[in-house]
């Protein structure tokens, strides 16, 4: 015997899990773990094949437990030992009730211990239960998914064939009249490693649910149904992950709220800046950043781009007046760059300001970005399916945004809902992302929003009551962007390699049918114009969501800087005023 290793199922306790997905059949093992991410192989021992992966950032193992109760029992015992809380069964069965049609998904809430496992553990009195949350989280998966599902009370038994040819044993008058008694007592279905399984579970403390797919339904066939077997397990198998996704997630809920309820975090102070583009953003940054001894991170998605000076709008050396900038043309236009990226070098940006004692103060137009930073938001990881990519970017290209929306839509509507057919990189990476992993956009950014935000942010929003007044002044700097040199900085642009990410910048790709003699320098800055009012637009709307902004409506305001720091001296008295009172009641408790 390997001490490093537990006896039957062959993986040490370091590889071992909080979560668990139990098929019977080993050939069932590496079809399950597909749909987790980062799926490897553990081991391989008699019945008992496991592979290993994560879903919703935790990890999970998926473990073959073999025919019957004992090998189940094992199975189950030896997972507990490697630090198992939660399982999931997804298995076969017959359908014993006249209602349960071949394909149907079947969630036990409890079973009928006709089996002998069980008893090794408790009394026959003791009930073999399913957890509550595990049977509402399983019923509702495979509801959401549109599979036919019943829940109820399932027989498990030792002896197949003392189910399907009773007439061979002597013991046939038993099988017979116990059989009848589960019809008449409405059970649902009969199996063979249930019961042994919720035993063991109530008895080792974990939590355990079960997902069972009807093969067949004897009874049905006994009374001239015209039924077809059925042995495709994908509902169960889907069933079961989106239900262990939904427990992760529940986990992961509660560990946030005992979090917050310890003692209390000390968040780091930050303020930012944003608005729509043209808004003056830039200027009551600086201003602020003097008032306060602080410096400006960037929160732009081009001016992160070395050489993209003018259509990005990036301050001078002159209109930086000595106030340090981070995250501005550090990169190449021909490098891709993300969210996850940018919320990544932020944070570090921002710790190191902090760690000089000055103030970090965020300014930018890129709301993604600032939502991410602010909400801590993590991301799912990049897909490395460069070749799905292309299609989807081909699909893009030749049948349009609402094509590929209403696609996403099928699958992740709550993710759809909030794009446009413009979106079109935000729909691709939706899509990949559901393809690759089996979970959707929104599930992501619902899951990555659990731990709360390491920052207190003071964030102050510019705006103008007659959006005219904006217009003009977006107006304005085009003008004087095209006077600065913005023609020869695209055309530079155009003659160097370049990522799909820089293309996007509203700046160049309106001058690119002039550059090509197509149109009009004055008819190609009209369009500049119409793009970059039509951009701001969007900001606003993306901006008015958030409802911890605080807006100030420039065109009425006669001393934005005075404004803005009645608006940090507020914050910052609220949040002194609730410190106090949190204070005060973890003292009480």
């Amino acid at each position: 015997m390997n001490e490093e290793k537990l006896f039957h199922i062959g993986i040490t306790r370091e590889q071992g899990a909080g979560y668990a997905i139990l098929p019977g059949d080993p050939g069932r093992v590496e079809l399950i773990a597909q749909y987790l991410d980062e799926p490897e192989k553990l081991a391989s021992n008699r019945e008992f094949t496991s592979w290993a992966g994560r879903l919703c950032g935790e990890r999970v193992i998926v473990l073959s437990t073999g025919i019957g109760g004992p090998s189940a029992a094992i199975a189950l015992e030896e997972l507990c030992e490697a630090g198992l809380r939660a399982a999931i069964r997804t298995g076969t069965c017959g359908g014993i009730s006249e209602g349960v049609i071949p394909g149907d998904i079947i969630v036990p809430t409890a079973a009928v211990r006709m089996e002998g496992t069980s008893r090794e553990y408790a009394p026959l009195e003791f009930p073999a239960a399913a957890d509550f949350g595990m049977v509402k989280a399983l019923a509702e998966a495979a509801e959401k998914n549109g599979f036919r599902v019943h829940t109820g009370i399932i027989q498990s038994k030792d002896s197949f064939y003392g189910q399907h040819s009773p007439e061979i044993m002597p013991v046939e008058y038993k099988l017979r009249n116990k059989w009848s008694a589960w019809k008449r007592l409405g059970v649902l279905a009969s199996e063979m490693e249930t019961a042994a399984l919720l035993t063991v579970a109530s008895a080792r403390g974990i939590r355990m649910g079960c997902v069972l797919h009807a093969l067949w339904n004897q009874e049905r066939k006994s009374k001239g149904y015209e039924d077809s077997d059925d042995f495709d397990l994908t509902a169960a198998i889907r069933t079961a992950v989106d239900a262990m996704k939904t427990i992760i997630t529940a986990d992961k809920h509660k560990h946030s709220a005992k979090a917050a309820n310890a003692a209390p975090v000390q968040k780091k102070k930050m303020i930012a800046v944003v608005g729509p583009t043209a808004s003056g953003k830039t200027d009551l940054a600086i201003k602020l950043a003097k008032k306060y001894d602080g410096e400006i991170v960037s929160a732009d998605s081009m001016q992160i781009y070395k050489g993209m000076e003018i259509a990005s709008a990036k301050p001078t050396e002159e209109e930086m007046q000595g106030i340090p900038h981070h995250l501005m043309s550090f990169i190449s236009p021909s490098d891709t760059f993300s969210v996850s990226d940018y919320v990544k070098l932020a944070s570090q940006a921002i710790d190191d300001i902090i760690s000089r004692g000055k103030m970090p103060i965020l300014c930018g137009g890129s709301g993604l970005y600032i939502r991410s930073l602010i909400d801590n938001i993590t991301f799912a990881p990049d897909v490395p399916d460069e070749q799905l990519r292309e299609e989807l970017n081909a699909r893009y290209e030749s049948e349009g945004g609402e094509a590929l929306l209403r696609e996403l839509a099928e699958f992740d509507p709550e993710s759809a809902a909030k794009l446009s057919p413009n979106d079109g990189k935000r729909i691709i990476r939706a899509i990949e992302i559901y393809r690759s992993t089996g979970i959707t956009m929104s599930e992501h950014i619902s899951l990555s929003k659990l731990e709360p935000s390491p920052y207190d942010v003071t964030a102050i929003g510019l705006i103008f009551a007659d959006r005219q007044h904006l217009y003009d002044r977006i107006n304005n700097r085009v003008d004087e962007m095209l006077k600065r040199g913005l023609v020869e900085e695209a055309k530079n642009f155009y003659s160097s390699e370049k990522s799909v990410t820089s293309s996007a910048a509203i700046g160049y790709k309106e001058l690119r049918p002039y550059l090509e003699g197509r149109i009009t320098l004055e008819a190609a800055a009209e369009k500049l114009k119409m793009e970059s009012r039509r951009y701001a637009k969007r900001q606003i709307t993306w901006f008015r969501r958030d409802e911890y902004i605080s807006w100030i409506e420039v065109d009425k305001c006669d001393d934005v800087l005075s404004e803005a720091e009645r608006i940090i001296e507020q914050h910052d008295k609220a949040e002194e005023k609730k410190e106090q009172e949190d204070g005060k009641a973890n003292t009480d408790r």
